[in-house]
């Protein structure tokens, strides 16, 4: 609240000045250009810390089950043989996934551009 009445005390008590046209539109536009800069830069530092947090529970994760508890992937699986055909399957799957995620990055990256274009924030 004390912010406030400061700031609108200051804003009422400053002279008047002769300052160029537009003055005050391009600083306004410069702060709002700053803001979203300093957001877009907070998000993408959020992103960063949030992988490499995850990365680490991750790798402490296999830690712990290798060194302290002696856990083996060799062990805990036995002998699995594949046949031609499940291989062939496999492959088709893994095919169609990774092309179904392609798509998605597609349509996220052509939406962007699209709201972009026409300034629809929906």
């Amino acid at each position: 609240m004390s912010q406030g009445k400061a700031l609108k005390s200051a804003l009422n008590n400053r002279r008047p000045t002769n300052l160029p046209y537009g003055f005050e539109q391009l600083m306004m536009r410069r702060i709002l250009l700053e803001a979203e800069r300093k957001k877009k830069r907070s998000f993408v530092w959020g992103l960063i810390v949030i992988s490499f947090v995850s990365i680490g529970m991750i790798a402490a994760t296999i830690y712990i089950l290798t060194y302290y508890f002696s856990f083996s992937m060799y062990l805990a699986l036995p002998d699995i043989s594949f046949s031609s055909q499940t291989q062939s399957w496999f492959v088709a799957c893994g095919y169609i996934a990774v092309l179904m995620l392609a798509l998605l990055a597609l349509d996220g990256y052509f939406r962007n551009l699209w709201q972009k274009r026409h300034g629809q924030s929906s």
